[in-house]
């Protein structure tokens, strides 16, 4: 008799979750497809490596913004109406960056998906998660971590496919009529009531974002120009801090982040972004150390993505029973010894492979649902949207300044520098998360009340 009730609570809405976990999966989809194509870039726009990386990091700054605006929005106005203008944002982005004719116009259209994906990942992983009743919350964020274990694995053999027989572009026209069919899925999710709240700051948001890409421009310029961004860097985190303090809703709620284990908290989120930003650059490795072709070097993702997508589904079911704190910590050591083996000059095939399923794994331990869980403990159950939001900015954090330091990284020691940088970080975040404390093991606890 007892097992009844607990099939009745996973009785779940099917449809309209795998409506939100489709849009997830897009927005999964790009960051993982433009891997490959990293050469093509470089040969198409006739630009450096280092410069490459910005692609991502103006995705990702743009992300960062938006995902809390995003969140903080849906949570008061409903997470619908915020997923399905992300998703009209990030196809309409898709369609520009595919026709771009200069790199700047590449970067722009970028920051536009990450603006879209930013209104998509919280509202749907909010949604989503009200669907499993509240014990099962680090089971339906390892749903949506399995999902981006599949992207992870769809999306690099997409991207090296397309990127070596079609062309570049071909890979962000994929996202456009994958936008549309999400979109016209939709139509059936329910409608949800608004709450008045009032919206985080704005402008603070901007400033943050300014300050953000400002800092990571002065490590990618040089001369007179360096002064300028550093300037704007300045007056950038001036505004922010003024912003924070005078601003009715501020654009970070600080209050369950002030204590030391909140401070760790942000900075370890970091550090497994800047792990994360690591994988940008697997295939140009592969291309270079290993020499393959581009479709290749999108296959030789697939041991990290196979072991990703295998350990996601697994540890949303750990993290109910074991909590967070340790499986992040088990996933920054692992990421620390696949950092090691990328490291050591002349990468053999077996090496390789091993580092592959070490990272994949160790994403699918630090990424989703064990930080997220830390995180959502921390603030109230209405408060989910924005909780996902600031731990997604945090880890995009790490993910915007990763491809700048790890390219500089790469110029000063090549691969061995970037990968050995990786291997550090890890390790620094490992023991930042020893004064994070765990959140429960069965139930998740709820945030303090803040009025």
């Amino acid at each position: 008799m007892s097992r009844k009730p607990a099939r009745a609570r996973l009785n779940l809405d099917w449809p309209t979750l795998s409506i939100y976990l489709l849009g997830v999966f897009l927005g999964a989809l790009d960051t993982n497809v433009i891997a490959p194509i990293f050469p093509l870039l470089e040969r198409g726009f006739h630009i450096s490596l280092a410069w490459t990386a910005w692609t991502v990091t103006a995705y990702t700054v743009s992300y960062a913004v938006a995902t809390v605006l995003g969140g903080a929005l849906g949570d008061r106005v409903g997470h619908r109406r915020l997923f399905e203008a992300g998703l009209v944002a990030f196809g309409v982005a898709s369609v520009l960056a595919a026709l771009s004719p200069t790199f700047g116009v590449f970067v722009v259209a970028r920051v536009i998906q990450g603006a879209g994906a930013g209104s998509v990942y919280p509202n749907a992983q909010a949604a989503g998660m009200r669907l499993f009743p509240a014990a099962r919350r680090g089971t339906a964020l390892g749903l949506f971590g399995a999902v981006f274990g599949m992207a992870a694995i769809v999306g690099p053999v997409v991207g090296g496919a397309l990127g070596q027989y079609v062309g570049w572009p071909s890979v962000f026209w994929l996202n456009a009529p994958l936008a549309v069919v999400i979109l016209w899925r939709s139509r059936r999710l329910p409608a949800e009531p608004g709450r008045p709240r009032p919206l985080p700051d704005a402008a603070g948001g901007f400033a943050f974002s300014g300050f953000i890409a400002s800092s990571l421009l002065v490590l990618a310029v040089g001369g007179s120009v360096r002064i300028l961004f550093a300037v704007l860097a300045v007056g950038s985190l001036v505004l922010f801090l003024v912003r924070e303090r005078w601003a009715v809703q501020p654009f970070v709620d600080w209050r369950p982040l002030v204590r030391h284990s909140g401070v760790a908290l942000m900075a370890g989120a970091a550090l497994i972004g800047l792990d994360m930003s690591a994988v940008v650059f697997v295939p140009t490795l592969a291309q270079r150390d290993l020499g393959v072709s581009v479709f290749v070097s999108g296959l030789a993702l697939l041991p990290a993505a196979l072991s990703g997508a295998v350990a996601s589904g697994v540890v949303g079911v750990m993290v109910d029973r074991l909590g967070g704190r340790r499986l992040i910590m088990s996933g920054l050591l692992a990421a620390m010894v696949g950092g090691i083996l990328l490291a050591w000059p002349h990468p053999t095939w077996p090496r390789f492979v091993v580092a592959m399923v070490v990272l994949g794994a160790a994403t699918a331990l630090t990424m989703g649902a064990p930080l997220n869980r830390l995180g959502i403990a921390l603030y109230r159950d209405d408060q989910a949207g924005e909780a996902l939001a600031l731990m997604a900015v945090f880890r995009s954090v790490g993910l915007a300044a990763g491809p700048v330091l790890l390219a500089v990284a790469d110029r000063v020691h090549g691969f061995t520098g970037m990968f050995g940088t990786v291997a550090l970080a890890s390790l620094i975040g490992a023991f930042l998360f020893v004064l994070v404390p765990e959140a429960g093991a069965s139930v998740p606890a709820p945030g303090p009340d803040y009025g």
